[in-house]
């Protein structure tokens, strides 16, 4: 007898139950979900079932140009088990997060990444880029003493300023405000 193969974390979070109403394929896949529960949690998914939209009426409603595993973490954001994921793609998740409008999602994204490995500046850059207002007022605490500040000069007579072309004036200062207190301590 051949076994029928175990399904991935993936299809078995998005199998079809008597809560699942419509049907979004990614690269071929299938992923069953509830109406109403995406449109509570997203203005572009509710758009998109609106009674009005020709998709509506569709049985299967393709979502083009995502990674399926990326756009099924997401959607699982706002589900009792959410499929976990690392800051090696929390970027991207951010990303699908922003082009659907689908705001719950970015909360548990942001938590994984204050508690990442990623660099300091890193870390500033996505919050400012993703609003992510904790991750931002917590990067700026790791700047704790002079080395940390010290990836923008990057030899005794130069400095790398571009790191900071991504950040807003607010943000400079407020690292600026940093720098000038860890140096008096010194």
């Amino acid at each position: 007898m051949s076994e029928t193969p175990a399904l991935s974390i993936y299809e078995s979070t998005f199998a079809k139950t008597d809560k699942t109403d419509a049907i979004l394929v990614v690269d071929g896949k299938k992923l069953h979900v509830n109406k109403a529960i995406l449109s509570y949690h997203s203005p572009n998914f509710k758009q998109l079932f609106d009674s009005n939209s020709t998709e509506k009426s569709m049985s299967e409603i393709e979502i083009k140009d995502v990674e399926f595993q990326n756009f099924a973490i997401l959607l699982s954001q706002c589900q009792p088990n959410p499929i976990s994921f690392t800051y090696v793609n929390a970027e991207k998740l951010l990303e699908l997060a922003d082009r659907f409008q689908f705001s719950v999602a970015k909360r548990p994204i942001e938590l994984i990444l204050i508690k990442s490995t990623v660099d300091k500046f890193e870390k500033i850059r996505i919050a400012e880029k993703y609003k992510l207002t904790e991750l931002l007022d917590r990067s700026l605490m790791l700047f704790t003493q002079k080395k940390d500040f010290m990836r923008v000069v990057s030899n005794k007579y130069k400095a790398d300023f571009n790191l900071f072309k991504d950040f807003s004036n607010e943000t400079i200062i407020r690292l600026f405000y940093k720098l000038c207190i860890v140096a008096n301590k010194y």
